[in-house]
């Protein structure tokens, strides 16, 4: 149940000023749970806008009104005038300010009444309102939820359940992962509904173009290196691979989790160096927490089997502390 809810319900009760934001670097869920919103409350008169803090990637631009959301880092101005002028901003699948880089001031200091729908660990307290838990597979599994306690569940149409569906399939790895009996009953009820769980896992899943499928390849063959004492791999994409290949946001989404379909491995990551910063995506198998390396060393965080991170340090030297770390501290774990 989310805290505070009767207040934002009323909020809603008459046509709002409204922004929907989500974490940088989008991913599938962001960008799912901020347009599966978005479906849903502008049936009711509301003026809505999205706005991703990052570019989005390319791989979900299919989804309705996906041309539509702002990205803060090319429209500041104009991004910064709404988030001052909203009466109600949401913050969707992030749990503090960081997550949403050069747009966290103007997010916190807008009057607007703030909500936070999170299923990551340790929220901060920056929102009025909270729907936060971690035993969720997505923020879209949430979202949907709270429609339903709102009484929507027959308001939400198709463009609504497609959003939402999108982020169910991404941050379950097509329901690999994160699931549970809850989940699956959402699941079957939005196929009641008519989702055709073909044709999205099909635009979601097989959606390479030739530049992204010959960059995985470059990635597994070339800038793959399996530490097959600690059940480990890492892929690391320097900034000479990125003016090499032109890489762009979102053309890496995806790729650490190729790593875990080797059978002996239970730790992933993928390590890219950008222009200001290191970033980490880390995945992993069974009981052991990539979440735990990313929050206690690269002030990251997020799931025990999908977490992030980023450093400050050389590229050379996160990768060589990433590979400490899984050789040492955590080698036991990995081995057991």
């Amino acid at each position: 149940m989310m805290q505070n809810f009767k207040v934002l319900q009323e909020l809603l009760q008459q046509p709002r000023r409204i922004v929907i934001t989500a974490h940088a670097n989008p991913d599938g869920d962001a960008i799912g749970s901020s347009l599966g919103l978005f479906h849903y409350l502008e049936q009711f008169g509301h003026r809505i806008t999205v706005i991703m803090p990052t570019e989005i990637p390319a791989f979900i631009n299919w989804m309705p009104n996906f041309n539509q959301i702002l990205v803060y880092e090319h429209t500041k101005r104009i991004s910064n005038q709404l988030l001052a002028d909203a009466d109600i901003i949401f913050c969707l699948d992030y749990n503090g300010l960081k997550r949403v880089e050069k747009m966290s001031g103007a997010l916190e200091t807008s009057d607007a009444y703030k909500v936070m729908i999170d299923h990551h660990m340790d929220p901060q307290d920056f929102c009025h309102a909270v729907l936060s838990d971690v035993t969720a597979s997505s923020a879209c599994q949430l979202v949907y939820e709270w429609i339903v306690e709102m009484g929507g569940i027959d308001q939400m149409n198709e463009d609504c359940l497609t959003s939402l569906y999108v982020g169910l399939l991404t941050d379950t790895g097509g329901f690999r992962h994160a699931t549970s009996p809850r989940l699956f009953r959402i699941v079957a009820n939005m196929l009641e509904k008519g989702i055709d769980n073909n044709k999205l896992t099909d635009l979601v899943f097989n959606s390479y173009t030739v530049k992204s499928f010959n960059l995985l390849a470059y990635c597994i063959s070339d800038r793959l290196e399996l530490l097959d004492d600690c059940n480990t791999g890492i892929i690391s994409i320097s900034k000479e691979d990125h003016k090499k290949y032109n890489i762009k946001r979102g053309d890496l989404e995806g790729v650490v989790n190729f790593i875990l379909k080797i059978r002996s491995i239970r730790c992933a990551a993928l390590i890219t160096e950008r222009s200001d910063i290191v970033k980490l995506s880390t995945r992993s198998k069974g009981d052991f927490s990539v979440q735990e390396i990313c929050s206690k060393y690269f002030n990251g965080g997020g799931h025990k089997n999908a977490s992030g991170g980023a450093s400050k340090l050389p590229f050379e030297e996160v990768v060589a502390q990433f590979k400490e770390l899984v050789q040492g501290e955590y080698k036991a774990k990995l081995t057991e």
